[in-house]
């Protein structure tokens, strides 16, 4: 058991899994707004150190949906319908205790 899981509780959403997924949304925000400021830059030298953050969150993106498709977090290619049991079951884990 992680060390989150000790410390939160098995109800909660804390794992491996949720943080990765969170990091996942969190990446691709932060490339978004870099590519956005390169495309706003002004100078060549401020186009390049934007591009040069971009590409490295990029990177660090596709490693990060490489493992969590690797370990079962992250169904790119899975159906939408179990896509939406797993979040109506994730939703009930921390609806329930609270009800």
């Amino acid at each position: 058991m992680g060390m989150m899981k000790e410390f939160f509780g098995d109800n909660s959403l804390t794992d491996d899994k949720y943080i990765a997924l969170n990091m996942l949304g969190a990446g691709k925000a932060s490339a978004a707004a870099y590519l956005a400021a390169t495309l706003e830059s002004a100078t060549p030298e401020l186009r390049h150190l934007y591009s040069g953050f971009c590409t490295a969150i990029t990177q660090s993106h596709e490693a990060m949906t490489a493992l969590s498709i690797e370990r079962g977090w992250y169904s790119a290619y899975g159906e939408p319908q179990n896509t939406l049991k797993e979040v109506v079951h994730d939703s009930m884990k921390i609806i329930e205790p609270h009800a």
